[in-house]
């Protein structure tokens, strides 16, 4: 792979990650489930959904909980191998619950991504919750721990 190459890809999964917070933001189920591979499998905190169809579905429950949700993203890291990759990035969201409970998350999504069609799209997502709790983290923080490989 030439180094413009991996630029270009490293370029595009960062665009797929913000296009990803953005639609979160937007709450744009179009564009959140156009981030997504045919097969893609999202592992919310310990429940695991697999197809765009079935995904959409999940994510529109989970966000029907919320008045309010404002995601940010924060760092990340990718390691890209020809048409695979995987990255790690973390995320701070700030959501204000049906009930009228403002919530506070760190977390940290563990990704695969695959190029489909010409374009980088998730192949799969693995998001821990650090700290969830009041905003003036008074809550309960969880130390990041590597998800095992699917190999195992």
């Amino acid at each position: 792979m030439t180094e413009t190459q991996a630029l270009a890809d490293d370029r595009a999964i960062r665009d797929l990650c913000a296009r990803y917070i953005d639609a979160v933001n937007r709450t744009d189920g179009a564009a959140w489930q156009d981030t997504w591979a045919e097969n893609g499998t999202w592992n919310l905190m310990g429940t695991e959904v697999t197809g765009r169809e079935p995904l959409l579905g999940f994510w529109q429950a989970a966000m029907s909980g919320f008045k309010f949700a404002l995601m940010v993203l924060n760092s990340g890291a990718i390691d890209i191998s020809g048409d695979t990759a995987s990255g790690r990035w973390y995320v701070t969201e700030h959501l204000l619950g049906q009930d009228g409970n403002g919530i506070h998350v760190e977390g940290a999504y563990d990704d695969e991504y695959v190029r489909e069609n010409g374009r980088w799209l998730f192949a799969r997502r693995n998001y821990q919750a650090l700290y969830q709790g009041p905003q003036d983290l008074s809550g309960t923080y969880t130390p990041y721990s590597a998800p095992q490989s699917q190999a195992e």
